[in-house]
């Protein structure tokens, strides 16, 4: 919302300088898509296309007005249009996923879908599309091989790893490298690792589901490991390391709580409730309680904590 104003001022002065460009009637679509006024931004995209037939943002934005107005069969045609006009627009095709999704035509989105991530392979919301679809036609272990894909090309449009910006973040040739350049900890996507886990749950295993729902737990707070002033060679006279020398961690970010941690958090309660882990269960359903989170399903279970202990305390 904080964009109309800017958007509003450049509509005008497209306007004022002429009204008869498609850019300029593109731009006037696109402030009453964001005032969400979609039959005013339709008229204005029709307007560009009657002054310009292959101009694609024209086609490809009508068809995201079409998909807001549920007007999906119009969203399809207008699609294939932009298509048509030029097939390497990856935006054209993932909207056209999108279209036969919400018509569930799962087979159908998910070549169309295929087709957009092929184009911008770097982009994890493409991979997240496509293992969606594997996911509702019942093809859980591609779903979940896709779903990591789109973890790993999270962290590659993100510059980690052997990303794109790897390369200038380690100084480029011949520059100085820093220790730790290019190896800081990134925040992956917590509904990508939700769904991965959910997925195993699905197939069946349990202790995969388990490892990708703490995983999502742990993007809350990324820690970075601060090595400058470590030497693991300092230990005391018992043989064990410093508190000084293991207390190196520092946050450097995260998600903090949000809906899709939230319900990481309370799966591991109860899966720790069903494994009598009491104490970790009882963690759980407390912290969720503090968050204000899924308070009354908390409350429900610590109480089944509280009960069944008392039942096998009187064993």
């Amino acid at each position: 919302m904080g964009a109309r104003p800017q958007l509003a001022f450049i509509a005008q002065l497209a306007t004022a300088t002429d009204k008869f460009r498609p850019e300029t009637c593109c731009v006037v679509g696109n402030y009453y898509s964001l005032k969400s006024e979609h039959e005013k931004a339709v008229m204005y995209f029709r307007r560009a296309l009657t002054l310009d037939r292959n101009f694609l943002s024209a086609w490809t934005l009508m068809g995201h007005e079409y998909i807001e107005m549920k007007n999906t069969h119009a969203a399809i045609e207008s699609y294939r249009r932009a298509v048509d006009v030029n097939r390497k627009d990856y935006r054209a095709w993932y909207g056209l996923g999108q279209a036969y999704e919400v018509l569930d035509m799962s087979f159908y989105a998910l070549f169309y879908y295929q087709r957009a991530a092929a184009l911008r392979p770097y982009d994890p919301k493409m991979w997240q599309a496509v293992g969606s679809c594997y996911a509702k036609m019942g093809r859980l272990e591609q779903g979940i091989q896709v779903l990591k894909r789109a973890l790993a090309a999270g962290s590659y449009s993100d510059g980690g790893g052997m990303g794109l910006n790897s390369f200038s973040s380690a100084g480029g040739a011949g520059g100085s490298n820093p220790k730790g350049a290019g190896n800081t900890p990134r925040v992956l996507d917590p509904e990508t690792l939700y769904q991965i886990a959910t997925l195993h749950e699905k197939l069946g295993d349990g202790h995969g589901a388990r490892a990708y729902m703490e995983l999502t737990l742990r993007q809350e707070v990324i820690l970075l490991e601060d090595d400058s002033d470590y030497e693991p060679e300092e230990k005391d006279d018992w043989g064990r390391q410093n508190s000084s020398t293991t207390e190196r961690y520092t946050e450097i970010g995260g998600t903090g709580v949000t809906a899709t941690t939230s319900k990481a958090r309370l799966w591991l309660a109860r899966y720790f409730f069903k494994g009598n882990n009491f104490a970790r269960a009882s963690e759980m359903a407390s912290e969720l309680r503090q968050h204000g989170v899924e308070v009354e399903e908390a409350q429900a279970l610590l109480r089944d904590i509280k009960a069944r202990r008392a039942i096998l305390d009187n064993q």
